[in-house]
């Protein structure tokens, strides 16, 4: 990990309140991280300061991380898989509207916030407008002491909803969100590529919605372990050679109703597509390349279906939570693991070069 060059040791102050100095992760190049301590001044006008608890790593993270996201680039800061604990909502004299954050709150980080007044906006889908910002992108996000944004982006968290599961909302909203935007009814048979975060938590909610038959493939055998033991019905290890052969043993012969990409690259979306049944539906999930080739005669004669998922919105947080507090997520081995906000730049490139063998790998703030 790069550190930022330091004027001279913490000074006695500094070492006697760690609390008021803020510690931030900040991507400064591709693959260059950088741990920036500075003084902490209190939040704008309006604007809600969060000590957040813990923050999770996941695929988007890496992507902008070794500057191969689409759309953010280095430099940022970021941190969007977050919770924590409201410390203050400082007044604003012109604001009106809804009651400020009190002190204590257990909030989730909502990373999209939109104009708020255009077409999308109006209709609730702030992640699809054009001038989105978001936590972790273009707002400095909570791989971070201290989260300073405004409320719009925090969301009080259901306190039914274990304190150790809390980091997992976001990614479980992700899975909400592209499970409703496939339409899947009980008599549907589903097929998940790939067994990360992602496609664990599609092929669970899928099953709790009753769809008949969910199955998930991989080529990491760990992986597919882990899904078994977390209630993911059907788990199949696919080879490079052959990718989905071994799922037609799940799958009727005519393919799945719906298919979902959690993976994110021109081999997987072809795959995907293929595995669907005339009339079926692909569900892009996973960060997608810039450009993608498809079978236009499969897709047109077909009449199969491409799905774009963006992200999720604000009610996919509150189902997420429903689930989240009903028990959708059994506590197993392997289903985190948590180390110092410190060794941010060691786990990004730990996970650039192999899978973790957890389902979620977190950071804790100091």
């Amino acid at each position: 990990m790069t550190l930022p060059d330091r004027p001279g040791p913490l000074t006695t102050q500094e070492s006697r309140a760690p609390d008021i100095r803020q510690r931030q992760v900040r991507v400064t190049a591709p693959r260059q991280v950088a741990l920036v301590e500075r003084d902490l001044t209190g939040p704008p006008p309006g604007e809600v300061r969060v000590r957040v608890r813990e923050v999770g790593v996941c695929g988007s993270d890496l992507k902008m991380w070794s500057g191969e996201h689409a759309v953010l680039k280095p430099p940022l800061a970021l941190g969007h898989e977050a919770w924590g604990i409201v410390e203050e909502h400082a007044a604003d004299p012109d604001a009106t509207g809804s009651a400020p954050l009190t002190p204590g709150t257990p909030v989730v980080i909502v990373p999209p916030a939109g104009c708020g007044t255009c077409h999308n906006c109006a209709r609730g889908r702030e992640q699809l407008c054009a001038r989105m910002r978001f936590v972790g992108g273009q707002i400095d996000g909570a791989m971070a002491r201290f989260l300073t944004v405004p409320p719009h982006h925090l969301l009080p968290i259901d306190p039914r909803v274990p304190e150790e599961l809390r980091v997992l909302i976001e990614p479980l909203a992700v899975a909400v969100h592209a499970v409703g935007r496939a339409r899947v009814g009980a008599d549907d048979q589903a097929l998940v590529i790939g067994a990360g975060p992602i496609g664990v938590f599609c092929a669970l909610v899928l099953a709790a919605q009753g769809v008949g038959r969910v199955v998930v493939t991989d080529r990491d055998p760990l992986r597919l372990d882990l899904a078994r033991r977390l209630g993911v019905p059907h788990v199949v290890r696919t080879t490079a050679a052959q990718p989905l052969l071994a799922a037609g043993d799940h799958i009727r012969s005519e393919g799945a109703d719906v298919a979902f990409d959690c993976v994110g690259a021109q081999a997987t979306t072809a795959q995907a597509l293929t595995a669907t049944c005339r009339g079926g539906r692909t569900v892009l999930v996973g960060i997608s390349p810039a450009e993608l080739t498809v079978g236009g005669v499969a897709l047109q004669r077909g009449e199969r279906e491409l799905i774009g998922v963006q992200m999720y919105q604000r009610e996919d947080f509150r189902h997420a939570m429903d689930l989240l507090a009903e028990g959708l997520v059994p506590a197993v081995d392997g289903l985190k693991r948590s180390r110092p906000l410190a060794q941010a730049g060691e786990l990004l490139d730990e996970l650039a070069r192999r899978p973790s063998p957890v389902l979620k790998e977190t950071l804790l703030p100091d």
